[in-house]
């Protein structure tokens, strides 16, 4: 991720920052999304050094691939981390609103209860 990125997580912008990785989550998926085509190179043409060439190049299209899906799933699990601290800060969906407005009034309540 982009040093702009980086940011010191606390109570005041844990909401925002799971938005972002929700964000990210997204984009990276809908971009694996549209590479499914990639998953069968066909040859350019009919001639043998095309043929010979797809033998080559899907390898490496699959590894590109596959390092993509791994970074998805590294996101999906960061974001997981992140919405358990949510839970622990105690911090529920409508101080969401507070969060994005820079509000530094959000309190630690504990545990997410059932409230």
């Amino acid at each position: 991720m982009s040093d702009s990125f980086m940011a010191q997580i606390d109570i005041d912008n844990v909401l925002q920052v799971k938005r972002l990785f929700d964000e990210r989550v997204d984009a990276a998926r809908r971009t694996l999304a549209d590479s499914v085509a990639l998953r069968a190179v066909p040859p350019c043409a009919d001639d043998p050094v095309s043929k010979d060439a797809v033998v080559v190049f899907q390898p490496k299209v699959d590894a590109l691939r596959k390092t993509h899906s791994d970074y998805v799933n590294e996101l999906i699990e960061a974001r997981n981390r992140l919405v358990k601290a949510v839970e622990e800060y105690g911090l529920t969906e409508d101080e969401n609103a507070a969060s994005f407005a820079g509000s530094s009034g959000l309190q630690y309540r504990g545990p997410h209860v059932t409230r």
